[in-house]
């Protein structure tokens, strides 16, 4: 069934899939496919990459963003032989108007079906779930009368390893490529790892993996040279090598390399051909070889994507929502947390950003989308993020994986988000052991507990504060474009203060569970001590201050030209409890009539028209772009977070309802953005753009939205005493259910609200007998729950 159709696509499978029906979308669509380790990005035309572990030090195809063309990619050609016609089943980099074209995405896969004149090809693209290969399951189907004689060739450029190749006359020297008929196609060597390791000196290090492009039905010839295959000054759309259907057998070290693979078929009328081509890295050639054997049959290919289907379902199935809204049922039972997982955790990628680094705070935060599904993940993000802790409880800004290297700077909120998912975690699990695991330092070998890598992180903080009792902004407190607002560490953080100041609250009780008494009490002494000197100094008269800069000069004030409100101050005044009921409403109030757009809550209000050296690279953005004045999806779904606590359900929905993509989606032409996953930002009113999405796929938004959707809409969250139910939903709903994975037991719940309320609970029955408030035990086998609301 075709759910929130526009002319580009729509929802299919109960929003399992989406449908795209065109390749000429506003800008690249696209899907991040990953195992954890191997990952690829696909848009839908072909274009992207593919990399083992790391997108950028790992980088195993070519790839340069050029969103306007999307003219990078791993991509088929198909002649027939006959006619010498030759053209791309996804369209580029041929670009022929095809008869026909449909892309489908779903969790971990991409299928592009497509017709020329009556050849049907159908391209399946999928990662096994353990291994660091790719798989292109090709069909080749007959519509006419006449048998088929066809070529298909591939074309992909060589990198192994990093992506910052752009002085490609330099980085060829190194590669080199070999046919081996062992394999049935090319492999792919390089003598320098430009990383920073290696023990004599800079780049002087090997390679160690050997790239394979490999066929499943036997090569007709190949091709490793790009000047033999596109010819001098010739192009992709047109190559020589495709147009005169045949390759040179080009190998070596002395071009510039690509991997081609030309493999012959012939179709009889009304009958289809089958095969496959298989991309990726491995140590030797004798793990190519082992790797390809696992995949050589239909019935094997086959068998390797049923897996992916079924991880996925496994992974994402402890959790699932029926509303009357289709556009959070699919956000949030399929394509946000998939984001989450594949593209930001685990691909750490996207079209708009390559990264393949750990975020200190992104990947924790990210994290939280395992809680309700496989808490144990979250765990091992924990753990990670604790290794690259400083013994003095400072962190590594981001870090890269394979090398290790990372970057140490004065942001000073990137270390307490390590104590605030570990919180989190407990309230989710009450697996208390996780405080006592020991892991050692970035800076040193020794070891200590989870627990006093949290404290570290805490008593840090608590050592940064200004002479009014207020936290330091250092070089940044989640928005990294505050980038020079506090460098002298003078200037102050009101939204570190409350963040600080929730942490705290958070970690009390956890001290008191350890016994430590001495930090609980510090913890509740600094509480108090923080909570007045917020009281003091944060207020603005209507909403609250965002920051001081160094010379003391307020940020995010009335008395401001640009930035005279900033939206995180006021979320997280109420999230966060520090403030008073009285100036929680009175700030979200302010948020309403100053922040709330068509789609999402802008970040800051007016955007900065100029820069301002001493506020950092936020102002430098065009007026209206980013955090300049625009939707900032990771701070908006805050909003809908404070405004639910506040028992707004107007505005709760609102916020939901014009951040979510799905709705966006629907005016594709402004939106410009995939419908199916979140960006990271929207152009605001200040733009000429309005509404407009960008930075999709890599954003921290993606785990938040889901999360808050559920604990907070929805109102089924975790609570240290058990399940607590507290929806805060339109009124017009009639019923909600929710199943939910919780300390082991799988909750199945169904909301009645017969009264047409938005909030308030009547009655609870637990496998039919009547509870007591709104928190329900655990100590269940099986819990089947109904709610009357009213």
């Amino acid at each position: 069934m075709k759910n929130f159709e526009t002319k580009y696509g729509y929802f299919d499978k109960e929003g399992k899939e989406y449908v795209i029906k065109t390749p000429k979308t506003p800008k690249p669509w696209v899907n991040i496919i990953s195992n954890g380790s191997y990952g690829l990005a696909v848009s839908q035309t072909g274009g992207g990459f593919s990399w083992d572990n790391h997108s950028e030090f790992n980088r195993i195809t070519r790839w340069h963003q050029d969103l306007i063309q999307d003219n990078w990619g791993k991509y088929i050609y198909v002649r027939n032989n006959k006619t010498g016609e030759f053209w791309s089943p996804t369209w580029l980099p041929v670009k022929k108007d095809l008869d026909s074209y449909e892309c489908r995405y779903g969790t971990g896969y991409a299928i592009f079906n497509s017709v020329y004149k009556d050849v049907e090809i159908t391209i399946k693209v999928f990662v096994p779930f353990n291994d660091n290969l790719e798989i292109w399951d090709i069909t080749a189907k007959s519509l006419g009368d006449e048998e088929l004689d066809l070529s298909f060739f591939t074309y992909l450029e060589w990198v192994l390893g990093s992506s910052a190749d752009f002085h490609r006359e330099f980085h060829k020297q190194f590669l080199e490529t070999t046919y081996d008929e062992s394999i049935n196609g090319l492999t792919a060597t390089k003598r320098l790892w430009d990383i920073p390791l290696g023990d004599r000196g800079h780049w002087n290090i090997e390679y160690e993996y050997t790239g394979f492009l490999s066929a499943s039905k036997k090569i007709a010839s190949y091709e490793g040279d790009k000047e033999a295959f596109i010819g001098q000054y010739g192009d992709l759309q047109s190559p020589k090598a495709v147009a005169e259907g045949r390759l040179n057998k080009n190998t070596g070290c002395f071009n510039d390399s690509i991997g081609s693979l030309k493999v012959d078929i012939n179709v009889e009328p009304g009958k289809e051909k089958r095969f496959q081509f298989f991309l990726g890295i491995k140590k030797t050639v004798d793990e190519i070889e082992g790797a390809l054997s696992l995949y050589n049959t239909h019935e094997k290919i086959d068998g390797a994507f049923n897996e992916v289907i079924r991880n996925w379902e496994e992974l994402l199935g402890d959790l699932k929502i029926e509303t009357p809204d289709n556009a959070m049922n699919y956000t949030v039972n399929t394509w946000y947390r998939y984001q989450a997982i594949s593209g930001r955790l685990w691909g750490r990628t996207g079209y708009y950003q390559q990264s393949g680094a750990f975020g200190f705070r992104d990947q924790l935060q990210d994290s939280l989308v395992y809680l309700p599904i496989k808490p144990e993940l979250t765990k091992e993000q924990i753990k990670l993020h604790a290794r690259h802790q400083m013994d003095d409880g400072t962190v590594l800004h981001w870090w890269h994986p394979i090398t290790e290297s990372g970057l140490e700077t004065k942001m000073t909120d990137d270390l307490l988000w390590l104590p605030y998912i570990v919180s989190h975690y407990l309230v989710e699990t009450a697996d208390y052991n996780l405080l006592n695991y020991e892991e050692p330092f970035y800076n040193s070998d020794k070891s200590k507990t989870i627990y006093t890598h949290c404290k570290l992180a805490i008593e840090k903080v608590l050592n940064r504060f200004s002479e009014r009792g207020l936290p330091l902004i250092g070089a940044g407190d989640w928005n990294d474009g505050m980038s020079a607002v506090g460098l002298e560490m003078k200037g102050e953080s009101f939204w570190l203060a409350e963040f600080l100041f929730d942490n705290m609250q958070r970690f009390i009780p956890i001290a008191k569970q350890l016994n430590d008494n001495m930090f609980a009490d510090l913890l509740s002494k600094k509480s108090d001590e923080l909570k007045i000197a917020f009281e003091k100094h944060a207020w603005d008269g209507k909403w609250f201050l965002r920051a001081t800069k160094d010379s003391g000069e307020k940020v995010g004030s009335h008395e401001c030209e640009g930035g005279k409100i900033y939206l995180n101050p006021q979320t997280w005044g109420v999230i966060s409890g520090i403030a008073d009921k009285d100036k929680q409403l009175q700030a979200m109030q302010s948020v309403t009539k100053e922040l709330l757009r068509d789609n999402g809550c802008l970040l800051l209000q007016p955007a900065y028209d100029k820069p301002d050296k001493y506020i950092g690279y936020l102002s430098r953005y065009a007026a209206g772009r980013r955090e300049n004045g625009g939707v900032y999806s990771h701070a908006s779904t805050w909003a809908v977070w404070a405004y639910a606590m506040l028992g707004d359900s107007e505005n709760t929905y609102n916020v939901f309802r014009n951040l979510c993509s799905v709705n966006s989606g629907m005016d594709p032409d402004r939106y410009i953005a995939e419908p199916y996953v979140m960006p990271g930002n929207i152009d605001g009113p200040d733009s000429p753009n309005y509404g407009m999405g960008g930075w999709s796929w890599y954003t921290g938004s993606a785990s938040w939205f889901q999360k808050i959707i559920v604990d907070y809409i929805l109102g089924i969250r975790a609570d240290k005493n058990g399940l607590l139910i507290d929806p805060v939903i339109p009124s017009e709903w009639n019923s909600f259910s929710v199943k939910r994975k919780f300390r082991n037991t799988t909750f199945n719940i169904t909301v009645s609200n017969p009264s047409s309320v938005s909030t308030g609970i009547k009655t609870i029955t637990l496998n039919g007998n009547p509870v007591e408030g709104n928190v329900i035990s655990t100590d269940l086998n099986s819990a089947d729950v109904k709610v009357l609301m009213g």
